[in-house]
């Protein structure tokens, strides 16, 4: 594959960072594409989907480096298994997770300060006037 491809290394597919979990799983996703257009052509076992290509060293660290902080971290301690990488797509369902998780009690707590305003409105529109 290096005598074919010596500088695939060098490819950037997306130099900026991500902002969002769906804008960084895209970005794998893009990774994994380059993946496989440098892949050994000669391998019959190349997967034709993204999704079911393993995740590089090399994939893995643009991935991290192009992460914002609040999921640099994460992604930094998350685990290999054995020599060989997740699929993209086990990763995509773990930063999905993850992503749920995050926002899970924000979302409980913007929901809980909905229906207090709302019991304050009810009571404000029930009480006599002055």
């Amino acid at each position: 594959m290096r005598e074919r491809y010596p500088f695939s290394e060098d490819v950037v597919c997306h130099p900026s960072k991500w902002t969002t979990m769906e804008r960084g799983i895209q970005y794998l996703r893009e990774l994994a594409e380059q993946e496989m257009i440098y892949y050994d052509l000669d391998n019959v076992q190349l997967p034709t989907d993204p999704n079911e290509v393993q995740c590089t060293r090399s994939m893995w660290q643009k991935f991290v480096r192009s992460a914002p902080s609040i999921y640099a971290n994460l992604l930094a301690v998350m685990e290999w298994k054995g020599e060989e990488g997740p699929t993209v797509d086990e990763v995509a369902a773990q930063l999905q997770q993850y992503e749920e998780n995050l926002s899970s009690p924000l979302d409980s707590a913007v929901e809980k300060l909905s229906r207090k305003v709302q019991q304050l409105e009810e009571n404000m529109s029930y009480s006599p006037h002055i």
